[in-house]
């Protein structure tokens, strides 16, 4: 079967796929049980979505396979108040297991306010935040990731919304910003306790 890669605006129907997406992407799946895999992945990508001035998802052979979401001070949001709902709701399931109230409570509030920290401490007025861009690993080879980076950047040079900056780790493939030609402004180790027990650096990339 032929692969063909297509690109266009986030589409309501593309939730599910990219909630998988995100859950391949990152191996909540290995991290977490299945359900707290799932609702994690949804309060992420609702969260995202409703702060979201642009969107572009890739499909392949007409399913979502890879989003980039971004944040601009001068743009309009896409889903302002449907997506708050829903990260609202499965923030609640979240919090009814206690491997999901670590995951919520420990670990992604650790981790916001060490990005946040880390934002502050640079002191640097920036227009836009690169808040979701993950792809999943069976477009490997296809050049998705390139391609969706690549429209983000097409669209902050003519809309004039640069400095722009992203948060990252090394969970992630980061070394792929830096050949995009971003650079590392900021850099932190911390040791996840709950619930992963794990050493991660958390980064910054700038435009």
């Amino acid at each position: 079967m032929n692969k063909k890669v297509t690109y266009r605006p986030f589409k309501r129907e593309d939730l599910p796929a990219l909630v998988q997406v995100i859950i391949d992407s990152w191996n909540y799946d290995k991290q977490f049980d299945k359900k707290t895999a799932k609702h994690f992945a949804h309060v992420f990508l609702c969260y995202e979505l409703a702060r979201a001035t642009y969107s572009r998802v890739a499909l392949l052979n007409g399913e979502a396979v890879g989003i980039l979401l971004a944040d601009s001070k001068r743009g309009k949001k896409l889903h302002p108040a449907r997506y708050w709902g829903k990260t609202i709701w499965h923030a609640g399931c979240l919090l009814l297991t206690k491997e999901g109230r670590n995951t919520l409570l420990h670990y992604a509030k650790e981790v916001a306010e060490l990005n946040q920290a880390m934002l502050k401490d640079l002191q640097t007025p920036f227009q836009t935040e690169v808040g979701l861009f993950a792809v999943s690993p069976k477009t490997q080879g296809l050049g998705v990731g390139k391609q969706l980076f690549t429209s983000f950047l097409a669209m902050v040079q003519q809309e004039k919304t640069a400095p722009f900056f992203l948060y990252t780790d090394t969970t992630c493939n980061f070394g792929f910003y830096e050949h995009m030609g971003l650079k590392r402004a900021a850099a932190v180790k911390r040791w996840i306790k709950k619930p992963i027990k794990k050493e991660i650096e958390f980064y910054i990339y700038t435009s």
